[in-house]
């Protein structure tokens, strides 16, 4: 146990000095590569994938977001991922050359993403526990996990969004599964691999990240999903790896800490995160919060299918008003009814939120009038034409629109 806490603190101090020459170093960048951003009213985001292409109609509909995330599924129906997600982003590009795009690549799980050929030739590059066994994402998907303590297989992830990179259609990555890695219980004890590859897999974390920051950081936007209360930090102390963050399991509080202290954790480092320029792309569920996600420890989003969207508005001016309380310049939102664009065996979609646009977006917004204020668990900002008001003890929300 003493020789572990060492090698963890050694970990943290490599990763302190990783963030200063991150700082001095990769933060000379391009601010071009940023998305548009408009105060004019609700600035969103989009994060989606289907598994065929997109209609003429739907890819209208897209290339109305400035920032877009296509997702690990896309067109693997007609083809592999990188067919599918650069098929989709030139033709969005082609109505809006200014939508800025990522790649999504996950940090250490392989989706079948059209490249895994490459990794099963690499030898010992999937995660292997100590009876011989592969360890697998859940009891219902066979998704194993790559070996990034191993220099070849992060050489082999570098390589691969590279080769997407290169696309113009393409602006950055999403980097996903980055809290399963960090929180080391998830391997060490979940997947039963024990503590000493938990750690090796740290340690090889940081050197990807360290990796995918010196060859595509000045170009490219590198989007993770990592800001989360339970971290000690919320996740800021990753954040020098990154332009910017996602949110995911938002509202799932953890270790002991109530609800509304844990989303008051998040929203104030959300805050920092938009305070010091990065871009914010909060994603959060309009569905009824489920008891167990697929992580089975509360890693993931975790939110049943709306039935229709008659009765969301309460729950929206909920999402609106914590996105409101921490936004700043570059923060683009997200309220969802899942990720896919799927159809039930009558046709009709799943997706509730697919191709549809609430009424409040269309409401004008205009630029804060300054950060929002707190008093205990009730937060309160002024816009220029929305006085916002959040209460996170009763889940509860007022957008006044002027």
């Amino acid at each position: 146990m003493k020789n572990r806490m060492i090698k963890l603190m050694k970990i943290k101090s490599t990763l302190c000095l990783v963030s200063l020459l991150i700082s001095s170093q990769v933060f000379a960048k391009n601010a071009d590569k940023f998305p548009e951003f408009s105060w004019d009213t609700m600035p969103l985001y989009m994060h989606v994938w289907k598994q065929t292409s997109y209609t003429a109609a739907e890819i209208e509909f897209l290339a109305k977001f400035p920032l877009i995330t296509l997702e690990k599924a896309q067109g693997q129906k007609e083809g592999t991922v990188q067919q599918g997600t650069l098929k989709a982003a030139r033709a969005i590009k082609e109505l809006n050359p200014k939508s800025k795009i990522l790649y999504y690549k996950n940090i250490v799980i392989d989706w079948k993403s059209g490249v895994s050929k490459q990794l099963e030739s690499i030898s010992g590059g999937y995660l292997q526990a100590p009876d011989g066994s592969y360890p697998v994402v859940n009891p219902n998907s066979k998704a194993k996990f790559f070996d990034i303590s191993k220099e070849e297989v992060r050489r082999w992830w570098i390589k691969d969004a590279k080769s997407m990179l290169t696309d113009p259609s393409i602006d950055g990555v999403f980097i996903d599964a980055n809290i399963k890695v960090l929180i080391g219980s998830y391997f060490g004890k979940g997947k039963k691999l024990g503590d000493e590859k938990a750690d090796a897999l740290i340690d090889g974390y940081h050197k990807l990240l360290t990796g995918i920051n010196n060859e595509f950081r000045d170009d490219n936007i590198i989007l993770a999903n990592i800001l989360r209360a339970r971290f000690e930090n919320a996740g800021l102390e990753y954040m020098e790896y990154f332009d910017g963050s996602y949110f995911e399991a938002f509202e799932h509080n953890v270790g002991g800490v109530s609800k509304p202290d844990y989303v008051v954790k998040g929203i104030e480092a959300g805050q920092k995160a938009a305070q010091d320029g990065k871009i914010l792309a909060f994603t959060a569920g309009l569905g009824k919060a489920l008891a167990k996600d697929s992580s089975g420890i509360g890693l993931d989003e975790a939110r049943g299918k709306l039935a229709s969207l008659e009765h969301v508005q309460k729950r929206l001016d909920y999402l609106m008003a914590i996105f409101l309380t921490m936004a700043e310049k570059y923060s683009y939102f997200f309220p969802t009814d899942g990720y896919g664009v799927t159809t039930d065996r009558k046709g009709n979609q799943r997706n509730r939120t697919w191709m549809h646009t609430f009424p409040a977006f269309n409401n004008r917004l205009g630029a804060p009038k300054g950060p929002a204020k707190r008093n205990g668990y009730v937060f309160t900002r002024e816009f220029e034409y929305c006085s916002v008001y959040l209460n996170v003890e009763t889940e509860e929300a007022t957008l006044k629109w002027k």
